[in-house]
């Protein structure tokens, strides 16, 4: 069961949709979100977000920020988002 999740800058959304899970660098060392996970509010580092959702991975360079993991949908607070595909949102 995916959950929803959610990026967004200062311009606007970089991502929205269903994940199955997220993998973050958080302040104190990198971590996954699944579905159903616990609830939570932890600063984010400059690092790579990696989405995985069906059979696919997407990958994102993020600023420092914050996520909001609140079991059935995440929201990550960031600066900019730069994907892999060159795709970049500040």
């Amino acid at each position: 069961m995916p959950f929803e999740l959610t990026v967004v800058t200062p311009q606007g959304k970089a991502f929205s949709g269903q994940a199955d899970a997220v993998v973050l660098p958080g302040s104190e060392g990198e971590f996954t979100v699944l579905p159903q996970h616990e609830r939570f509010l932890t600063p984010l580092k400059v690092g790579e977000m990696s989405i995985q959702r069906g059979g696919e991975t997407l990958r994102a360079t993020i600023s420092e920020g914050f996520a909001e993991v609140r079991g059935d949908a995440v929201n990550v607070l960031v600066e900019s988002c730069t994907f892999a595909d060159g795709t970049r949102v500040h």
